[in-house]
């Protein structure tokens, strides 16, 4: 390096030292350059999930509950951004507290960061909190998550609280680590909304215990009184060991059928 500059201020007449100088400018120029791209894409994705009012979830460190709040503003002079009372209410945040946010949109995707309480104000007595806005995002695909169809011979119960507060029971249809979809036999389809939450959705598989709350995604109205009602429903807030316990027991029990089905074929080919 410098045998090279020494042969610049040979040719050009420039000290080695400025042309150390006009390197690292170029270099930090280039660095400069690429974070802002990284920046203008993150602000780009994060006014879009505030023009359209997306929900974002809110997952403060060492508190156990998935909280719910909206973007208001973003500033992209203190790159922070200004999101809305956290809801359930009740929850007041520091300066310093870490969070993992995750914003919901369409076709199934999700896109996450990790950021920190900046500041906490009241507005109209409701406290709003200013958070450190990242430099890039997290994106998930959550409609790549496999779902097992659960056959006839195999009744997994399970049980919720619905929109209007009462208790409802159905039967597992197929699961994912994300989600599932339910029979129910003793419903209406006046009683669902899309994106309505269902409380403490409870079932058993593999014994793996699930205990959560879903979004419903989508309501298939039965075609003759005989038929169930089935509704399609997302996870919320499912956490992160439960939901890699159900990956592995439905790709496990999903080779297993692989593995059977093979067998059979081996054996009518004889």
């Amino acid at each position: 390096m410098a045998e090279w500059f020494d042969r610049i201020w040979q040719l050009g007449g420039v000290d080695a030292s400025t042309a150390a100088r006009a390197s690292a400018q170029k270099q930090a120029g280039a660095v400069h350059r690429s974070a802002d791209k990284a920046f203008n894409s993150t602000y780009l994705q994060l006014f879009q999930a505030k023009r359209d009012h997306h929900l974002i979830e809110v997952m403060v460190d060492g508190d156990d509950v998935v909280y719910q709040s909206i973007i208001l503003e973003l500033d992209t002079d203190e790159r922070t951004l200004l999101i809305d009372e956290l809801f359930p209410t009740g929850f007041v945040g520091l300066p310093g507290q870490r969070v993992m946010i995750s914003i919901r949109q369409q076709q199934g995707r999700r896109l996450s960061f990790r950021s920190e309480i900046v500041q906490y104000q009241l507005v109209d007595d409701a406290p709003v909190y200013v958070l450190a806005m990242p430099r890039d995002l997290d994106s998930d695909q959550r409609r790549n998550a496999y779902r097992l169809p659960i056959n006839n011979d195999i009744v997994i119960e399970s049980q919720f609280v619905g929109p209007d507060q009462k208790t409802y029971r159905g039967r597992v249809c197929n699961l994912s680590r994300t989600g599932l979809s339910l029979a129910l036999d003793e419903a209406q389809s006046e009683a669902f909304r899309r994106e309505d939450d269902v409380n403490h959705l409870r079932f058993d598989f593999a014994g793996i215990n699930v205990d959560c709350t879903a979004k419903v995604r989508n309501i298939e109205v039965p075609e003759t009184a005989q038929q169930p009602l089935r509704i399609g429903a997302e996870f919320v807030g499912l956490s992160p060991m439960v939901e890699r316990s159900l990956e592995r027991s439905i790709l496990r029990i999903q080779r297993d059928r692989l593995r059977v089905a093979g067998q059979q074929e081996a054996n009518l080919s004889l």
